[in-house]
């Protein structure tokens, strides 16, 4: 029978307290592997993970700022010292400014790259130190529908995502020579709470700026989906449950669109 048990697997998910992070961690607490829901805000981490062991799964929450390197290694130490090994890295921590280019600071942009591009490779390096010596594991970079097509009101997002493609080719094909797979997701439109902190999500930002009612824009946005929905974070998780299987153990250095059908590239 084909399946995809995870039963004894490991599982960083960084992110973790966020719509698409958290769904991660859900799908891969539920395939039964011991999921580290790790996130900057730690009640977030810890409401997740609570979410997930009041079904019966096992999940630990932890705090992690993916721009610290001390942070991530001393966590990666502490993985590896409690199960002996970490056989998944999903990245999936984030940030984001939508608001048009003109508008947006140095400043913004800076912490964008810091958490997006930057924060995803210490994460990879750590995760690698362990994996190398046991030739096995999987990474999974989280990246966006805008790694591949530029936008006024995701510029700097877009610039850290389509970095971060490049970084999840790259280190895949260092990798590779070690039996680990490294690949990337690209969703498509999630409607989630990030962006919410830096701003407004993208629906709030264009009903800002068009005078129009958010529900008005976030049903444009729905109606350019061409399966006319909107991804959610479970989505995303089967896709990097797929990715993390055996079933998958010839694919490396590629990004997969999960996104409705909105990119065929």
């Amino acid at each position: 029978m084909i399946g995809m048990d995870m039963t004894g697997k490991v599982t960083l998910v960084t992110g973790a307290g966020g719509g698409i992070g958290g769904g991660i961690a859900d799908v891969f607490a539920a395939a039964g592997a011991l999921v580290y829901v790790a996130d900057m805000e730690l009640d977030d981490a810890r409401a997740r993970a609570a979410q997930i062991t009041a079904r019966g799964l096992t999940a630990r929450a932890v705090r992690l700022d993916v721009t610290q390197k001390d942070e991530i290694n001393a966590l990666m130490d502490q993985i590896v010292k409690e199960n002996g090994k970490i056989d998944h890295l999903i990245n999936c921590a984030g940030i984001v400014y939508s608001k048009p280019y003109l508008e947006s600071s140095d400043d913004e942009f800076r912490k964008t790259l810091e958490v997006n591009l930057i924060g995803v490779d210490n994460c990879c390096r750590a995760a690698l130190g362990h994996m190398i010596s046991r030739k096995e594991g999987k990474i999974v970079n989280i990246l966006s529908a805008s790694s591949r097509m530029g936008s006024d009101f995701y510029t700097h997002y877009s610039a850290s995502k389509f970095g971060a493609l490049g970084l999840t080719q790259g280190i895949g094909l260092a990798a590779a020579r070690y039996n680990i797979n490294v690949n990337g997701i690209c969703p498509g439109i999630i409607d989630t709470r990030i962006g919410e902190k830096q701003g407004g999500t993208l629906s709030q930002q264009m009903a800002k700026y068009s005078g129009k009612p958010e529900e008005q824009m976030k049903e444009n946005i729905r109606r350019a989906i061409p399966l006319r929905r909107f991804q959610s974070g479970e989505d995303i998780g089967y896709m990097a449950l797929f990715l993390c299987s055996e079933l998958a153990k010839n694919i490396t250095c590629q990004a997969i669109n999960v996104c409705g059908g909105m990119r065929m590239n």
